[in-house]
């Protein structure tokens, strides 16, 4: 038996196997290193290591790739091989990782949240049912897991600082943004590296549009988040939105080119970052060149996975845009397979939200507007469900207003912002909350909500 950081025994054959599996969590609490390959080599010489398995095969998962991924199916028989001959709480994160495998992430979650009841330290098992959560835009789940083993951590406790900062971006999500600041602020306090602690920060300036803080902070962090390699690129993305507000398109554009582009084809995350930058700017009218047709070729190779109706969303919206329509049609039909074949949840949401989605954004492109309202309209309040942040999804609501607006249904956009504009009055919502008053007549409240939105970016 070998003991972690946190005081938590695994099954281990070799003594050194313990130094290897802390390395890992370091690397995932800071988003940096190879922990996938460390965790591989290590589990490869030590016959044991059940956990290695287990927690590699969760990291493909929550980077977005699909439970059918080869190596997924690995790692995921060899934790299963082992089960038999490990301790009754790997034996919990082996059965939670086999839920994770089937789609049913939300249940995943809650799987991890038992072996938390019982061992509210264990942070393999926060961060897991942390990244499951934020997947399925479960955020009620996202905050009261970290919130409820929170009690049970103070200062002097490894990674205590990152539970912060989780507890921060549950929070946000949540819409309990001074809560999450405070929380996310002293997160970055206790270890400035914590670039899950900044990202909760940066999503709470976002929500509350305050742009000119968000640039600032995000600006005066990065050299802190420049090693946290799986999640910089997101980071510099997030700085991008505030950018766009501010009307500084060329940095933006050098960033996309500089810092959010160097992916590969396995980084689903990053990969949809890409997308979606390239889509916000091209719904503000910028030309952005021939990017799209470097992330068709990275795309291609998800085309048959269906791993999240968020990502599917974003490989239909990579393929039009870059004019790829045989792909399109090859990846609709295998969507089509997919939900008739599968009969998980992951199935069920991609049915009924993920797909008119995708059919909605794809017929955006084409310049139906009409038909692009008429399908995303209905699925409006659901889109949480895809997975993906609020700040995320928001692309999809800026995409239905310019649908709406285009086609005629102004009444609609309008009553679809009346009620959350105050709750998150970002810019970009302000700007086509007016849009929508003025198109139906109400030019004062549209100039008062267009002055908002300009006083936010001075």
């Amino acid at each position: 038996m070998a003991i972690d950081k946190l005081g938590l025994e695994f099954t281990a054959a070799l003594p050194e196997t313990v130094d290897h599996f802390n390395s890992a969590m370091d690397d995932y609490m800071l988003f940096s290193g190879e922990p996938v390959g460390d965790l591989l080599a290590t589990a490869e010489v030590d016959p044991d290591f059940a956990l290695g398995y287990c927690l590699t095969g969760c990291l493909r998962l929550f980077g977005g790739v699909g439970s059918s991924h080869p190596r997924v199916n690995l790692e995921l028989r060899a934790a299963l091989a082992r089960r038999n001959r490990v301790t009754p709480r790997e034996q919990a994160h082996i059965d939670a990782f086999a839920m994770a495998a089937t789609g049913e992430l939300n249940r995943a979650g809650q799987m991890w949240d038992a072996i938390l009841a019982e061992y509210p330290h264990d942070m393999m098992a926060a961060k897991c049912a942390h990244e499951c959560y934020y997947l399925v835009g479960e955020s009620g789940n996202l905050k009261a897991s970290a919130l409820a083993i929170l009690p049970a951590w103070d200062e002097s406790i490894p990674y205590y600082g990152y539970l912060l900062g989780m507890a921060a971006f549950g929070l946000e999500e949540a819409g309990e943004y001074r809560q999450a600041e405070k929380l996310g602020r002293r997160a970055i306090e206790i270890e400035p590296r914590d670039c899950w602690g900044v990202h909760a920060v940066a999503h709470v300036l976002q929500m509350q549009g305050r742009c000119q803080e968000g640039i600032a902070f995000l600006d005066g962090t990065a050299n802190d988040w420049q090693q946290a390699v799986w999640l910089r690129g997101h980071l510099w993305w997030h700085l991008c939105l505030p950018l766009i507000d501010d009307g500084q398109i060329e940095r933006v554009i050098s960033i996309y080119d500089d810092h959010i582009s160097d992916c590969d084809k396995d980084m689903v995350t990053r990969l949809n970052d890409c997308t979606a930058l390239l889509w916000r700017l091209e719904l503000k009218g910028i030309d952005v060149g021939d990017r799209w047709d470097r992330l068709v070729d990275m795309w291609s190779y998800h085309i048959d996975e269906h791993a999240f109706a968020f990502a599917d969303a974003h490989l239909a919206m990579t393929l039009v845009s870059a004019g790829g329509e045989k792909k399109l049609g090859r990846f609709l039909e295998s969507q089509h397979a997919y939900i008739e074949g599968d009969e998980s949840t992951n199935a069920e949401i991609i049915d009924r939200i993920g797909r008119p989605l995708c059919l909605g954004m794809v017929a955006f492109c084409r310049g139906d507007h009409e038909r692009a309202a008429k399908l995303i309209y209905p699925i409006r309040d659901q889109i949480r469900r895809i997975g993906g942040s609020v700040a995320q999804r928001d692309m999809f609501r800026m995409t239905l207003t310019e649908a709406l607006l285009r086609s005629g249904r102004a009444e609609d956009a309008r009553d679809m912002h009346a009620p959350t504009i105050e709750a998150t009055p970002t810019p970009s919502g302000l700007l086509d909350f007016g849009r929508a008053l003025a198109a139906t007549g109400d030019q004062g409240a549209a100039d008062a909500a267009f002055d908002r939105a300009r006083a936010m970016t001075t």
